[in-house]
């Protein structure tokens, strides 16, 4: 209702007051005295409540005819308007200038000042502010660290926004510590499209929504990485940062069950992502003691394509696993990469590692020393010069300390 209609109406019910104690009082009229130094006024009580609610209604009129006139003409409220934007604008090229020099608090203030303190929504023309702008203001809270008043502007939005304010609390979850609700806000907007209950906005905003989705997730990953591996439902595959989260199953403590842990991420993965993280993979399957996992991976993988890295772990387990069927499996993806890369320094590193564990444990040792000359065509090989010092100083037990310091000093550069 306008305002002109309010005050009709107010004044149709104070007269309808006025008439019901009217007719109350017309049988006891009764008086009303007021005295003020020499003054005195007597009158009956209907015409005192006559007089006052008379009174009301002009201070009233006058109210309103004063607020239209400086309020809600179209003069005084675009005066109003541009005077109030100005301070708006200004305020927000205080924010962006702030946050182009990555100072994130002062540009919250400065976005504060702009967006709620210099409001243009002015009366008789009042918007709500938009969901988008609460947002914005919650997501540079966050990055400046202030995360209650984060989550005070995300009590704000739409539910239209109501994935996205999800995407910046999982933020706020994650820089607070909170993991396990961060955990629980993720597995919402991942059940969200299973039940085809996804936002137009989440749709208009694809594939960055997923992506971002992935992001976080992985993130999430790198803290609890062996929590992740009991989630049912995942992000989608190319938006999961593998080597984050495999490096951080190589270094968190594991549980009772990793091995059955370990054994589910490699269904988790894409062959394309096993093939792509092979070496990483290797190190969790061999960490949570999935030996048979790990030796039959490595086995497909050197069967497809020279994994370096993988090569060279790969033949540091088999050198303490020398069994009957390792030793014969060894040869024989060494035989194959033989074949298929001649005279590749890794290959034939990883051939003379082989041959000298063999030979050393027969004690064969003019052998062993003629296995090492098949290295000396790639005597500037790094990995090849690492392993020749370490040979040096297993050979040589007696040799002194002065000689045995600069080695361990050139082994360890």
């Amino acid at each position: 209702m306008t305002d002109g209609i309010i005050l009709i109406v107010f004044s149709v019910v104070l007269l309808l007051v006025l008439a019901i104690l009217t007719n109350a009082l017309s049988d006891d009229a009764g008086f009303v005295l007021m005295v003020w130094h020499h003054w005195q006024v007597q009158t009956s009580v209907g015409f005192g409540l006559l007089m006052i609610a008379l009174v009301t209604i002009v201070l009233i009129i006058l109210f309103f005819a004063v607020r239209t006139v400086l309020f809600g003409s179209e003069y005084f409220y675009q005066k109003r308007k541009a005077k109030t934007r100005r301070k708006t604008l200004m305020s927000l090229d205080t924010a962006i200038r702030h946050r182009l020099v990555a100072d994130d608090a002062g540009s919250f203030l400065a976005m504060e000042d702009s967006l709620t303190n210099n409001s243009l929504n002015l009366r008789p023309f009042n918007k709500k502010k938009g969901s988008a702008l609460h947002l914005l203001q919650a997501d540079v809270a966050c990055r400046a660290g202030l995360y209650i008043a984060a989550n005070k502007h995300l009590t704000q939005i739409d539910s239209d926004d109501h994935e996205l304010a999800t995407l910046l609390r999982v933020k706020i979850c994650l820089a607070t510590g909170d993991f396990l609700q961060a955990k629980s806000a993720l597995e919402l907007l991942l059940i969200y499209p299973e039940q085809s209950v996804a936002e137009p906005i989440r749709e208009s905003l694809q594939p960055h929504f997923d992506r971002q989705v992935g992001v976080l997730w992985s993130q999430l990953a790198a803290q609890i990485p062996w929590q992740m591996l009991s989630q049912s439902i995942l992000p989608e595959q190319q938006y999961i940062d593998w080597s984050l989260w495999l490096q951080a199953l190589l270094t968190h403590d594991m549980p009772e069950q990793a091995a059955d842990e370990a054994i589910r991420l490699l269904l988790l993965m894409t062959p394309e992502a096993q093939d792509q993280h092979a070496d990483a993979l290797f190190a969790v399957l061999i960490r949570a003691h999935a030996d048979q996992r790990a030796f039959a991976l490595a086995e497909h993988i050197l069967s497809q394509r020279l994994d370096v890295g993988l090569l060279s772990h790969w033949m540091s387990v088999c050198l303490g696993h020398r069994t009957e069927d390792m030793i014969q499996c060894v040869d024989r993806v060494l035989v194959q990469l033989e074949h298929r890369y001649p005279a590749q320094p890794d290959v034939v590193l990883a051939r003379v590692r082989w041959m000298r564990a063999q030979l050393q444990s027969s004690a064969q040792f003019e052998q062993m020393h003629a296995a090492l000359e098949l290295l000396s065509p790639f005597q500037n090989h790094k990995l090849i010069e690492h392993y020749q010092l370490i040979w040096q100083l297993e050979d040589h037990m007696g040799m002194d300390d002065q000689l045995r310091t600069a080695l361990l000093d050139n082994l360890n550069q």
